[in-house]
C-alpha cells in the first residue's frame, strides 16, 4: 500500500476534514485508485493532517501504464471531476435548494437513468445531500424546500450557482496550481470567491473588522478546497425525522447547532467513514480508534443583504468515559 501526504488538509479546520472526505470519495470513485483509504497523521496532541493511502496500482490498458498516489495525477483527475460537476444534473436543477415540485422531478430522472446505466451513482447521492422532499416549507403557496444543514446561504446568495463557481478555472495550468495548493499547502487565502461558511477563517464580523464593510467587498478564500469540500456532500446525507430535516454530522446542544466531526489514525474506506459519521459521538468511539472529535458552532452573523451563517472557530468535544 502506498501513501500521500496531503499536508494542507488539517484535522483540526472544518473545510481541511471535508476536502479530505471529498478527496476519498473522488478516489474512491473513480476506481482508478485501487482500495483507496483515507487516515490522518497526528504529529502531536494539536495537529495533524490528511494522508491518502492506496494499493499498489493497477495496470492500466494504455500501454502498461498505472495510476499512482501522485499530486501532479490526483489534480488533472480532479479537474476531470470540476468539469463534469459544472454541467451534471444534481448541480444544475437550480440556482437555489428551495423548489420541491423541480427538485423531485430531477431526482425522478436521475434515478431512472441510474437504473438505465445512463448516468453514474454520484449525481443521486449528491442530490440526497441537498434535501429530502418529504420536508418542505410552505412560502407564498408553494412548498419549499428545507436545504442541508450545509447551505448557510441567506439573502441574495444562490447556494447551487456558488458550487458550480468553485469548480471553475481559467485554464489547466491554474487548476492544478489551486488544487495542489489545497492539498499540499499551506492556503494563501487569495481567491475571490465564496467558502460557503465553511472556513472560520474568513469569518466577517463587520464591526469588528479592520476595515469598513463597503471597502472590503473582495472574498478571501481557498476556493480548491471549498470545491472538494463539496464533492463530501454526499457522505452526509439529509434524511426527514419527525416533522424536521437532519443532516448527517450535525447535532443541536444548548439550543444551538453544531457540525461535528471525528479524527482517527488507522486508514479506512470510504464505506467505512460513512458507518462512522452516521455513529453516535460517545465513549464508544474511542475503541473504534476515533483519536479525537473536533466541533463548530453554526454562528449567525449580521449585515444588511441577510441573516448569512458560518462555522464558528472549532473546538475539542471530549469524548465521555464509558462506564464500568
Amino acid at each position: 500500500m502506498t501513501s500521500l501526504d496531503l499536508t494542507g488538509l488539517k484535522a483540526h479546520h472544518p473545510l481541511g476534514f471535508l476536502a479530505a472526505c471529498g478527496l476519498l470519495r473522488c478516489l474512491t470513485v473513480s476506481k482508478n485508485f485501487h482500495g483507496a483509504k483515507l487516515g490522518w497523521r497526528i504529529k502531536d496532541d494539536k495537529e495533524a493532517f490528511a494522508v491518502v493511502h492506496s494499493e499498489h496500482p493497477r495496470r492500466s490498458s494504455n500501454r502498461g501504464a498505472r495510476t499512482a498516489l501522485d499530486i501532479g495525477v490526483i489534480a488533472r483527475m480532479l479537474l476531470r471531476v470540476a468539469e463534469r460537476y459544472r454541467t451534471c444534473p444534481a448541480w444544475t436543477w437550480s440556482s437555489k435548494i428551495d423548489d420541491r415540485t423541480r427538485f423531485r422531478e430531477q431526482s425522478q430522472t436521475v434515478v431512472q437513468n441510474l437504473f438505465d446505466n445512463a448516468t453514474p451513482r454520484d449525481d443521486a447521492d449528491m442530490l440526497a445531500a441537498f434535501a429530502s422532499d418529504l420536508i418542505s416549507t410552505p412560502r407564498k403557496g408553494k412548498a419549499v424546500l428545507r436545504p442541508t444543514a450545509f447551505d448557510l446561504t441567506s439573502g441574495p446568495q444562490a447556494f447551487l450557482r456558488l458550487l458550480i463557481e468553485t469548480a471553475e478555472w481559467q485554464n489547466e495550468k491554474e487548476a492544478v496550481a489551486a488544487l495542489t495548493e489545497a492539498l499540499k499547502g499551506p492556503w494563501r487565502y487569495q481567491d475571490d470567491s465564496h467558502s460557503l461558511g465553511w472556513d472560520p477563517q474568513t469569518q466577517r464580523l463587520h464591526s469588528l473588522r479592520w476595515k469598513a464593510p463597503t471597502n472590503d467587498t473582495g472574498g478571501r478564500s481557498v476556493r480548491a478546497a471549498v470545491f472538494l469540500a463539496s464533492l463530501a456532500l454526499p457522505v452526509f446525507p439529509c434524511f426527514a425525522a419527525g416533522n424536521g430535516l437532519r443532516t448527517t454530522g450535525f447535532h443541536r446542544h444548548d439550543n444551538r447547532d453544531w457540525f461535528a466531526w471525528p479524527i482517527w489514525q488507522e486508514p479506512i474506506s470510504l464505506d467505512t467513514l460513512r458507518s462512522l459519521l452516521c455513529h453516535p459521538f460517545n465513549g464508544d468511539l474511542e475503541q473504534r480508534g476515533v483519536h479525537v472529535v473536533y466541533r463548530c458552532r453554526v454562528a449567525h452573523t449580521g449585515g444588511s443583504q441577510g441573516n448569512y451563517q458560518v462555522f464558528s472557530h472549532p473546538e475539542e468535544r471530549r469524548l465521555p468515559r464509558p462506564v464500568r
